[in-house]
């Protein structure tokens, strides 16, 4: 019976669609890429945009990780000390972190980009069983005691409905003493070994490292349960490299002693291997240094720790999948590869994200190992990893055009794109580097790749507009790649893109070309305006003004989007200060403008969550601008209403202790219902309280 709670309180969890709790499409993934090479990869594969931002967060629930286009953009501040989930019908919230044991986002000006949520893989990590994240040790803890209070008034009802039975039947004097030493007993054992439980799961997946310190050590350890990491052991097939570990950016005591009792962490990447019992330790230090040696071309070390290779040692994989052989195939020394290779490893297989030897060579520019694996089996350019990739995408994304020549002297098609119409130039384009589409230029059979679009109608001048590279944009635009392209679906141009991204040079540079591209707008009449409130770069729209000839009543700039969406509307809803500052000074007539929905800018301010300070501020600034706070939209939207559905505790707080009126307006429709969260609720009951 014990047993059986025990598993079903670590492994009873909900399952749920998650495609069906959401107004747009999210896929469920088992990790979110922690790069930002692999974020943008994965963003061009979902045919995500600026609009339509790509972001892997977990859900509402906490029972799985998804991938999906948000369609309020791709650059969502938050406030540090937070993580993200998708809430409500599909609304990024801050989830608090400071109290994870590491890995919570930090900023020295407090916010922090949704699109750089790669950079903190703690807020990438969950318990999908106990619907927590890895590092919140509070909310695991807390899971159990849940469980071991409801267990326990399970238990004891049901004891009192027996004693008390047994007590109308047989009518004994005096008090029955087993019928309360039983029960109590019961409960004792119950959540004893719910606690043993607790502290067997928590060890096995690395979340209490056990070992032996010093009185020194132990004086200096204050911060408990230091390894909060739940460890994901992959089964692949026999052509898959064996995955055994998840990295997280934890930094649990670095051990330094064979003899101590369990190894947690170490300050580089993380070693799990199947393999238990006392030879773990030794194991996962021999691995460890073999891929050290590995990746620092230390022929010295590697020969020495020879005596330990096998097989199944060498299949052992780090925390993206990548074997001996991959990494091998990433140092470049052919020497190693082919010893590696003589254990009989496979030369086919693939590490997490579906690269081959192959494509790790052919990205490091590793020449020796390209050509050999060229030679040896032709078969390997052909395989595609899972953004639809092929090793000479690789090199492109990578620069190295030494590698591409060296595809094409073996026949190799370097003509061959992604299903999203992807080729070698644009992945050129995404990693900068010039060199790439010289060599492109250069060859007759592949230089129309310099003109090619993808799917949706992007060319490399588009590419490299967003990258920021002015070299590469010059080189481009000299070789006659068409500057006005616009994209199929939005018919936004490279200088909106430039605008967007904040790349000042590349805008600059396009207006000399092609100044006529200033007055050009998107089909929902979007112009550069809005993308560069959008950007928060306040530079460019100094700059954009003064080709206007300083004309501040130009209806080029101030004028609305087919929605009414003005300038101001903009950077409001991107929490964008100094932008604010700048456009309310030289267009204060739009601080009142009302867009279709009747959103003025107060309304903007609070619709989309996070940089709740910089909110906070825009609002003090606008409203000694006349900013009217008590503005109600058509459908009975107030600034405090969006505030709540957001879930931004500071700016209720601050609403309701500066604009206490916001909840008496007759038309607006009731905020404290909107939020749904008992954060949001206990700061209406203190409201209330102090009132």
């Amino acid at each position: 019976m014990l047993s059986y709670l025990i598993i079903v309180l670590l492994f009873g969890n909900r399952v749920m669609d998650v495609k069906a709790e959401y107004v747009f499409d999210v896929f469920r993934v088992d990790s979110c890429p922690l790069s930002k090479e692999d974020w943008q990869i994965r963003s061009n594969q979902l045919k995500c945009n600026s609009s339509h931002g790509y972001h892997c967060v977990p859900n509402k629930h906490l029972t799985s990780l998804i991938e999906f286009c948000y369609p309020k953009g791709a650059r969502i501040p938050f406030e540090e000390g937070n993580c993200l989930e998708l809430a409500a019908h599909g609304i990024l919230n801050q989830v608090p972190c400071k109290a994870f044991s590491s890995g919570c986002p930090e900023s020295k000006n407090n916010i922090v980009f949704s699109n750089e949520l790669h950079r903190y893989p703690k807020c990438l990590s969950i318990n999908t069983d106990l619907r927590c994240f890895d590092a919140d040790i509070a909310c695991i803890y807390s899971r159990f005691t849940e469980e071991i209070s409801s267990k326990q008034n399970q238990t004891t009802t049901e004891k009192n409905i027996f004693q008390n039975a047994n007590h109308r039947n047989n009518e004994p004097e005096g008090i029955n003493v087993a019928a309360v030493v039983v029960p109590l007993i019961l409960g004792v054992v119950i959540f004893g070994g719910l606690i043993f439980g607790l502290l067997v799961y928590l060890r096995r997946n690395r979340k209490i490292c056990f070992k032996k310190r010093s009185q020194e050590e132990l004086e200096e350890e204050t911060v408990k349960l230091q390894c909060a990491e739940t460890a994901t052991n992959h089964t692949k097939k026999t052509s898959v490299a064996k995955p055994f570990q998840r990295k997280e950016d934890n930094s649990c005591v670095k051990l330094a002693k064979e003899e101590q009792e369990h190894v947690c962490s170490s300050d580089d990447d993380e070693y799990e291997m199947s393999k238990t019992g006392d030879d773990h330790s030794e194991v996962n230090k021999n691995l460890k240094n073999i891929h050290d040696a590995i990746l620092k071309n230390d022929e010295r070390e590697f020969d020495h720790l020879s005596r330990f290779f096998d097989k199944d040692l060498l299949e052992l994989t780090n925390n993206r999948g990548l074997n001996s052989l991959h990494l091998a195939a990433k140092s470049g020394n052919r020497k190693f590869f082919q010893r590696i290779l003589d254990f009989g490893l496979n030369m086919k297989s693939r590490v997490i994200d579906g690269r081959n030897c192959l494509h790790i060579a052919a990205y490091t520019g590793s020449n020796l190992v390209c050509q050999f694996l060229l030679e040896k089996d032709p078969s390997l350019f052909l395989d595609k990893d899972r953004y639809d990739m092929n090793p000479a995408h690789w090199a492109a994304l990578g620069g190295q055009d030494h590698i591409l020549r060296l595809m094409m002297e073996h026949k190799c098609d370097l003509l061959k794109k992604t299903k999203y119409g992807e080729n070698l130039v644009l992945f050129a384009c995404i990693g900068q580097h010039v060199s790439v589409c010289k060599f492109v230029k250069s060859r007759e059979e592949i230089k129309n790749l310099l003109n090619d679009k993808n799917t949706e109608g992007w060319n490399s001048i588009q590419y490299a507009a967003k990258s920021g590279n002015l070299d590469l944009f010059q080189f481009l635009v000299e070789n006659k790649v068409d500057i006005k392209n616009k994209s199929d679906q939005t018919e936004k141009n490279c200088l909106h893109t430039a605008c967007e991204n904040g790349n000042l040079d590349i805008c600059k540079y396009i207006i000399h070309v092609e100044p006529e591209l200033l007055k050009k707008s998107s089909n929902s009449n979007q112009h550069v305006g809005h993308y560069a409130a959008k950007s928060g770069n306040t530079e460019i729209l100094r700059f954009l003004i003064e080709q206007l000839d300083g004309d501040i009543t130009n209806p080029l700039l101030a004028s609305p989007t087919k929605d009414k969406i003005n300038i101001l509307h903009i950077a409001c809803k991107f929490a964008r200060f100094d932008m604010c500052v700048l456009i309310a000074d030289t267009y204060p007539y739009l601080i009142n403008e009302i867009s279709e929905k009747g959103w003025n800018a107060a309304l903007f301010i609070t619709e989309k969550a996070g940089a709740e300070k910089e909110r906070i501020n825009i609002l003090n600034f606008l409203v000694q601008r006349r900013l009217n706070v008590y503005h109600v939209s058509r459908s009975g939207k107030t600034i405090l209403y969006n505030a709540c559905v957001n879930r931004s505790p500071k700016l209720v707080r601050h609403l309701l202790k500066h604009y206490p009126d916001l909840l008496d307006i007759e038309k607006s429709m009731d905020p404290r219902q909107a939020a749904k969260s008992k954060e949001i609720e206990d700061i209406f009951i203190h409201h209330f309280e102090r009132k």
